[in-house]
């Protein structure tokens, strides 16, 4: 009977250990209305636990510092170039025990964050559909001002997605805004996987900041940077002779508007 137990024992152990990693396509283009921006690589890596995902980091892409890697349409042209990624790239790490994300984001530089794990309250829709190998569920909810469409499998049951997406009963493969602002799309998973990837905290460079900023600090850090843009705009109006310019909308700048 001992034995019996010590066996059940590793098992279990072995089951919980589990890691699995999902590779994803991410498409960032705000203001844009479609998913006009940046196709960059993406991956979330995770256990029973813990997650972590990555995005606009230099060993994901094979693209020159120097060389476009986007151009807009007719109506509206874009370019973005290699610099939109970095060493350790846009990063989300999620402690399940803990309850909490912490996370990196270019913001005129590299800020990071810290916050209680935000509550989406998702509508779990009929509608499926095949992604991939697994059968996908839909399920809708808002987050920070805006409505998403998120579809997850409950093949692998854990509450987790790339981003800081989260909270349903499967993994999200693919999620986006109304307007595709936000679009996040499935390349491959594996669970369990043998791929080493570390679940780790937000990496940051030696020079960087060691404490974490608020939810709050950040929000307030894109209303300043969008009243600063605005009066630049005024300026320049005026410097030209032309009439005060529409002041832009928050929710249409910025993929988080907290609205």
């Amino acid at each position: 009977m001992n034995y019996l137990i010590v066996i059940l024992f590793f098992i279990q152990g072995t089951t919980y250990a589990q890691k699995g990693i999902v590779y994803y396509g991410e498409i960032k283009s705000p203001g844009m209305r479609s998913a006009d921006g940046p196709d960059l690589n993406s991956f979330l890596v995770f256990d029973e636990d813990r997650s972590y995902y990555v995005t606009a980091k230099d060993s994901l892409e094979e693209i020159p510092k120097t060389q476009a890697i986007y151009q807009g349409s007719n109506e509206q042209q874009v370019v973005y170039t290699g610099d939109k990624t970095s060493r350790y790239g846009e990063q989300v790490y999620f402690n399940r025990v803990q309850d909490s994300l912490w996370w990196s984001q270019r913001f005129g530089g590299n800020i990071y964050i810290a916050e209680k794990r935000p509550e989406i309250d998702w509508k779990l829709q009929p509608e499926s559909k095949k992604i991939g190998n697994f059968k996908a569920h839909k399920a809708t909810g808002k987050f920070r001002g805006r409505e998403y469409t998120a579809w997850y499998t409950v093949e692998v049951p854990l509450p987790y997605g790339p981003w800081k997406l989260q909270g349903l009963p499967g993994i999200i493969l693919e999620a986006y805004d109304e307007k595709k602002e936000m679009y996040l799309y499935f390349k491959s998973l594996e669970y369990p996987t043998k791929n080493k990837t570390k679940i780790t905290q937000v990496k940051r460079l030696e020079s960087a900041d060691k404490g974490w900023k608020t939810i709050d600090d950040f929000e307030n850090m894109l209303h300043k940077s969008l009243i600063k843009a605005y009066n630049g705009m005024v300026l320049r109006a005026e410097r030209n002779g032309k009439g005060k310019p529409e002041k832009p909308v928050f929710s249409e700048i910025y993929i988080e508007s907290f609205e």
